[in-house]
Parts: C-alpha cells; sequence; structure tokens
C-alpha cells in the first residue's frame, strides 16, 4: 500500500466523527429521542442473520497476533506479516461483516506499523483495542439473536450463542474489567467482574428455564457492566494523559491516546445515544490526529458523564412509556437499562456527591426498578424525578 494511501485510509477512519460503533457501512445515525431504535443500530448490522462465530478460534488469532505485536516489549523483531496473516485469515472477513470501519482501521495499523510509519506502538494498540471493540459488539449481536431464540423456542440454538458470549465474557472482556476494578478501586456490588458475572448466571438461570423476558432484562447487566469497562478503560487514559503532562514524562502519550481512542470505538455509537455532540468531541479529543498533551482529563470526564447521563434519561423516559402502554416486559428492559447507566456514574457520584449520596442514589434505582416491575407509575414518576435530580447535579 502506497504510503499517500494508507494515510488516507487511517485519517477517514479516525476523523470521521459520524461513523458510529457497530452500525457498518450505513452512515444513520441514532436519535436521542428513540433509545429503543438506537440500541438495535449499535448492534451488528446482521440482525436477521446467523452470525457466524467460533469464539474460541477468533480469540486464539486474536491472541496470537497479540503475542507476537508484544514482542516489540522486549525489543525483540515483530513479524508483522505474521500479524497480517493471521487477521486476514482469521479475522477480517468477519470484523469487516460486523463494522468495516474496524476493519479499515485494523488494515492501516498493521500497514503503518510494518512500514514505519506509524509509531509501532500506537500500531499495536490500536489492533488491540479495535479488535476488542469488535468482540463487544459481537457479544451484542449474539446476545440479541439468543433472546430471539428463546422466544423461538430454540433453545439449543440460543444457548450455542450463549456459549459463545461466555467465552468472550472470560477470555476477553473480564480481563479488561479487571483491570479497571483494580484501577478505580471497585469491589463488591460495585466490580464490573462480579456484575458480569453475575449477570451471566442470571441469565444462564433464565436460558435454562426458557424465560426469555427474564434473560432479556439480565443481558442488561452483562451488557452494560463490559461497557462500562470500556468506558472508564477510555477515560482513565485520559487521566493518565494529563498527569503524565503534568509530571513532564511525554514518551507515550501516543500510545495512551491510541488505547483511550480504541475502547471508545466500542461504545460511540451508543453514547452518540445520549448526546451526540459529546460523543463525537470524545471521538475528536483522542484521534490520533490530536496532539495527546492537549487532552484534559477533566474535559473527558465531562463529556463522557454528558453522554451517560443522557443515556440513563432517555431510558427512564422508555421505561415510563412502556409502562403506560402497558407493555411491562419491555419496562423492565429499559428500566435495567437505565439503571446500569446510572450505575456507570457510580465512582462520578462518590467524588463530587460523596459515599452518601451515592448509596441514595442507588437505594432509589432499586425502588424505580421495582416500581416499574409493579406498573406503579406515579411512584415510578416520584423515584425517577429523584434519581434524576442527583444525576443532574454531577
Amino acid at each position: 500500500m502506497k504510503k499517500r494511501d494508507l494515510t488516507k485510509i487511517f485519517a477517514a477512519f479516525l476523523l470521521t466523527g459520524s461513523v458510529l460503533a457497530g452500525c457498518g457501512s450505513t452512515s444513520e445515525e441514532p436519535k436521542e429521542t428513540d433509545q429503543s431504535s438506537e440500541e438495535k443500530q449499535e448492534e451488528p448490522k446482521e440482525e436477521k442473520e446467523e452470525m457466524a462465530l467460533n469464539a474460541e478460534s477468533q480469540v486464539k488469532a486474536f491472541t496470537d497476533m497479540k503475542a507476537e505485536l508484544e514482542k516489540m516489549k522486549e525489543d525483540k523483531e515483530v513479524n508483522w506479516e505474521t500479524v497480517n496473516d493471521i487477521y486476514t485469515s482469521e479475522l477480517q472477513a468477519s470484523v469487516n461483516e460486523v463494522n468495516g470501519e474496524f476493519s479499515q482501521g485494523i488494515e492501516a495499523a498493521i500497514s503503518g506499523g510494518q512500514s514505519g510509519e506509524l509509531e509501532k506502538n500506537v500500531a499495536r494498540q490500536i489492533i488491540d483495542k479495535l479488535t476488542q471493540s469488535y468482540f463487544y459488539q459481537v457479544q451484542k449481536g449474539l446476545q440479541g439473536q439468543a433472546a430471539e431464540d428463546i422466544e423461538a423456542d430454540k433453545a439449543d440454538d440460543a444457548k450455542a450463542k450463549f456459549a459463545e458470549v461466555k467465552y468472550l465474557a472470560e477470555n476477553v472482556f473480564i480481563p479488561t474489567a479487571e483491570k479497571r476494578d483494580s484501577l478505580y478501586e471497585l469491589s463488591g456490588e460495585s466490580s464490573m467482574v462480579e456484575n458480569i458475572n453475575n449477570g451471566l448466571s442470571l441469565q444462564e438461570e433464565a436460558l435454562a428455564d426458557s424465560n426469555a423476558e427474564d434473560f432479556a432484562v439480565y443481558k442488561q447487566v452483562t451488557d452494560k457492566s463490559i461497557y462500562q469497562s470500556y468506558y472508564l478503560a477510555s477515560n482513565s487514559y485520559a487521566e493518565k494523559i494529563s498527569k503524565a503532562v503534568e509530571e513532564g514524562n511525554t514518551e507515550e502519550l501516543a500510545i495512551m491516546q491510541a488505547e483511550g481512542y480504541g475502547f471508545l470505538q466500542a461504545i460511540k455509537g451508543s453514547l452518540a445515544g445520549g448526546d451526540e455532540a459529546a460523543a463525537n468531541e470524545l471521538d475528536s479529543i483522542f484521534s490520533l490526529e490530536n496532539d495527546p498533551s492537549t487532552i484534559d482529563a477533566d474535559k473527558v470526564n465531562s463529556l463522557y458523564t454528558k453522554a451517560i447521563k443522557g443515556k440513563a434519561t432517555g431510558y427512564h423516559e422508555e421505561a415510563a412509556e412502556a409502562v403506560e402502554s402497558g407493555d411491562v416486559a419491555k419496562a423492565k428492559v429499559e428500566a435495567m437499562e437505565g439503571n446500569m447507566f446510572v450505575k456507570m456514574l457510580e465512582v462520578n457520584v462518590k467524588n463530587q456527591l460523596g459515599e452518601e449520596k451515592s448509596q441514595e442514589l442507588f437505594d432509589l434505582s432499586q425502588k424505580w426498578f421495582e416500581a416499574i416491575s409493579s406498573e406503579k407509575a406515579e411512584e415510578a414518576k416520584q423515584h425517577s424525578e429523584a434519581i434524576l435530580n442527583i444525576l443532574n447535579q454531577l
């Protein structure tokens, strides 16, 4: 690939603010006023087709690529042809099918790392994090298809898809969540790892009982806990960059910027459903076209908070509308999603408003979910207003 072609492809991938993760080649953007519609759009595009995935073989390919790339940590020569061969033979077709922009970014990073046009550790992180973003979108698609299989009495198909989800969780998502749990000192009910595992266990029980409604509710615990780990991972790199700049350690800024950018891609489309301008600004801030030394951790945190608050607010509205229309099953799913987005802001609530206010918020969230589930619209409205009032103090 010629240098100018590589630059064109990579720059286009990094600068296209309208490209939304998980939307494939479509240019349609999620609407802030329709959370259910937005959730459908952020999932891999083959909604009605059976997702062909062998999680074990794809994770092995990912692991093999990482092992080759990580030779650079020990100042050993990386065989970029090996990396390229693994990607093109084992992952490229699937990544391109789920999100063509992810594939373009990975291909450009491999080419740039090999040619030297892109700093090799930056290339490594782009490849790593965009592949993880792909796995996240695959997980969402498999979850949705498994739920549809339960409703269609296709228990074996649902179990097969859920087994793939579990494999991805154990081998890709939980290791990422463990690092963020450690960094932000999250344990017990606050632990993302614990919540991922709890969600999976509850989903497995629902699957055994052929309970599509419970499966749909509890998949939100699994999915949004993974989502939280990606958000906090991206946010943490902004914090690390700001600290490094303050201390005068600027050697690895671009590497950390690439990591923050890569994690953002998995959830960017969803964030745009909460606040499109904030999501696009985050994308621009982390873009490799931006000087990493200008990244402001407080600004990044504020933008993430704004978008996540928007998501939570949207689900509160959707849940209320579903109760009013008599669709309790949908209302419970929307309420659980709303609660999980509220939970994502736990670190901010504790830091800015204190432990007591944090506990109050999550007690209210539980009461709100119970009121929604019991179709107590007026009680749910009161709890919702109290929850959103606390969030608006952030």
